[in-house]
């Protein structure tokens, strides 16, 4: 018991304090379009509000590699922060949520990802509109595990100063640490569409999406409401 207590406690700590930053939560349960919230990079075609879902149709010929739906109700850099992702999965494709950076030392090569897939997490670097490239300049710390899951019920993501803790479907599912991370520049949701093989369309679908930790302005709270307003 006292093992098991050792290695949980720094769970709690790092979880407690990330929460305990802000009592605000940010949530968008897709219910309407919400262009000031997200902004499309690559192909307008891939993400769609419908039905209360975000969801992502990937046609073959699209040649769609590493399409992004980015976060910008917030401005960046974002330094700690909880998500929670309602109802996430794909068929014939891959979706997760991505936290990426530039560097200053490599400002012409693509942003560093983190992408928290339902079944893995995995790092690229990509620019959001097709392209992808494995890293050349820099060591990832993602753990080399796979999960037999495509869809998740609830994903959880907690980020502190460059420790990353993951939970899927209530239980812990990874922990790593990049001193690299000590801030995140973009945050979102990405697909990836190279897994459609001899199929013409792949889907993926994502039921709601919350954030808290950040510093919620009022200007973003506005915004939230007058969205949830729009859509009743």
């Amino acid at each position: 018991m006292q093992t098991i207590l050792r290695l949980l406690t720094p769970i709690i700590i790092i979880v407690g304090s990330v929460v305990s930053l802000s009592a605000d939560i940010w949530h968008d349960d897709f219910d309407a379009d919400n262009p000031d919230a997200w902004n499309i990079v690559g192909n307008d075609d891939v993400w769609q509000v419908e039905d209360g879902f975000l969801r992502i149709t990937v046609d073959r010929e699209w040649a769609v590699r590493y399409d992004l739906y980015q976060l910008t109700a917030f401005e960046s850099p974002y330094r700690d922060f909880s998500i929670i992702i309602k109802n996430i999965g794909g068929d014939k494709i891959r979706l997760g949520f991505c936290v990426g950076r530039r560097f200053p030392d490599t400002p012409k090569e693509d942003p560093f990802f983190y992408v928290f897939f339902t079944d893995e997490i995995r790092a690229r670097r990509f620019d959001g509109k097709g392209s992808s490239h494995p890293f050349h300049s820099r060591l990832s710390r993602e753990p080399r595990t796979r999960w037999d899951t495509d869809v998740l019920h609830t994903m959880e993501l907690h980020f502190n100063s460059g420790l990353f803790l993951l939970f899927a479907d209530g239980e812990f599912r990874a922990k790593f640490q990049d001193r690299n991370f000590n801030r995140i520049d973009t945050l979102g949701f990405v697909v990836e569409g190279i897994n459609i093989a001899n199929e013409w369309v792949g889907n993926g679908w994502v039921d709601s999406f919350s954030i808290s930790g950040l510093n919620v302005t009022p200007e973003v709270k506005v915004t939230s409401t007058w969205a949830q307003l729009k859509r009743r």
